[in-house]
């Protein structure tokens, strides 16, 4: 989701203040790198009292306006458990909370320069009844009755949760979620949704986009863990990512086993630079198979030497 073609045809629909821009106008708007992909944030968002916490990603969108730029923050997450034992709207927040928080270094004590904050969180399998819909949580301000004023009311709009519950490829067809529909469908393959994205859409993107939606679905947290606990895989991750996520596609493939391997081996060194574990340590903690332990350790001394 780095890549700036893709972002800028799903931005207009999300953010508030980029609404009726085309995709052009969009891109223009975004820190891009000569390939094209959008400069990030620091995905890390540390708290001496808090610890840290780590955002899929988190960006800046630079509008121009009649006097100044206007700039917002947008933290774009995938979710594949609906359900984690907490309501995905409250780690929304305190994603929000966090990111107007870590502001502060930049604004100072000038409060008039906080940065509105977007966190869209992308839900890859959506609870019964939610597929194919967009939910919006924001701050509005009200009097309470019976102590109204003529007054109106300030604005306080710094904050807004975006839940995006996708649904089956070809659902909600030449709309966002249509397209975000297309780009993350498991059930067809990476050819056939290239095209479909060139016919439909209009939209021609690198192949490396989808390198990034593997990384992206391939989801080594906590919650992932608990989700395939919970679909009821008692013989362990192996057999919940080959009947869950992957949906038959990653097994037995031996080009989307190496983009597997490749992340894992990202996890396992961010880890093990991060809190000084051995490699057998933190291959551990992944959860995947014993029969990945090779290729793991063989891609992690390549990256790393």
């Amino acid at each position: 989701m780095s890549d700036g073609t893709l972002t800028s045809n799903i931005l207009g629909e999300f953010v508030e203040e980029l609404k009726g821009r085309d995709p052009e106008f969009i891109l223009s708007c975004l820190d891009l790198t000569e390939e094209k992909k959008i400069r990030m944030r620091a995905s890390e968002s540390s708290s001496v009292t808090n610890g840290p916490i780590y955002r899929d990603l988190i960006f800046d969108v630079n509008i121009p306006g009649e006097k100044d730029k206007i700039r917002v923050i947008v933290n774009l997450e995938a979710q594949l458990d609906p359900n984690p034992g907490y309501p995905l709207e409250a780690r929304a927040m305190y994603y929000l909370g966090r990111a107007i928080s870590d502001q502060k270094a930049d604004i100072g004590h000038d409060y008039s320069k906080l940065s509105k904050v977007y966190s869209i969180w992308l839900v890859m399998e959506p609870q019964t009844g939610m597929s194919n819909t967009i939910t919006r949580h924001r701050m509005v301000g009200s009097y309470d009755d019976g102590f109204e004023s003529t007054v109106g009311v300030k604005p306080c709009d710094y904050a807004e949760i975006i839940m995006v519950h996708l649904g089956k490829f070809g659902d909600k067809y030449q709309t966002t979620l249509g397209l975000l529909n297309t780009v993350f469908s498991n059930s067809v393959g990476k050819d056939e949704r290239i095209r479909r994205l060139e016919e439909d859409y209009k939209i021609v993107l690198d192949t490396s986009v989808f390198d990034e939606v593997e990384e992206l679905m391939v989801n080594l947290d906590e919650d992932y863990k608990r989700y395939m606990t919970r679909l009821g895989r008692e013989e362990g991750l192996a057999e919940g990512m080959a009947k869950g996520m992957a949906k038959g596609e990653m097994k037995g493939k031996a080009e989307e086993r190496t983009v597997t391997v490749s992340i894992l081996a990202d996890k396992v060194i961010k880890d093990m630079e991060q809190e000084s574990l051995s490699f057998d340590a933190s291959f551990d903690r992944t959860g995947f198979p014993e029969e990945y332990r090779k290729e793991v350790k063989a891609a992690v001394e390549a990256k790393v030497n």
